[in-house]
């Protein structure tokens, strides 16, 4: 069934998409009572924690990554990790703000 969505293209939304996706969940089930995404992205600014979520969110990708490389889906992997590679690019934004 990987064997079909074996393509790049596919791996780089999956990649782009799954971080922000751990960014939601992480602020669904912990501080749903905060705003999305405004006053949540100030709240971390303000306790200086938007870079360490972030970076949690990217360490998610790639044990997506990893579960690929083991399932041999190699193609998928690289677009995953084609997406990672901007998340890095977005974090070091962020540390550099």
């Amino acid at each position: 069934m990987l064997d079909k969505l074996d393509k790049k293209w596919i791996g780089f939304v999956t990649g782009a998409l799954f971080p922000a996706l751990c960014f939601f969940l992480y602020w669904l089930f912990g501080y749903s009572h905060i705003g999305f995404p405004q006053s949540f992205i100030k709240y971390l600014r303000a306790g200086e924690m938007l870079q360490e979520v972030c970076i949690m969110c990217v360490v998610a990708n790639l044990l997506v990554f990893y579960l690929l490389l083991n399932k041999k889906v190699y193609d998928l992997a690289k677009g995953i990790i084609y997406a990672t590679f901007g998340y890095v690019g977005l974090v070091l934004y962020i540390s550099l703000l």
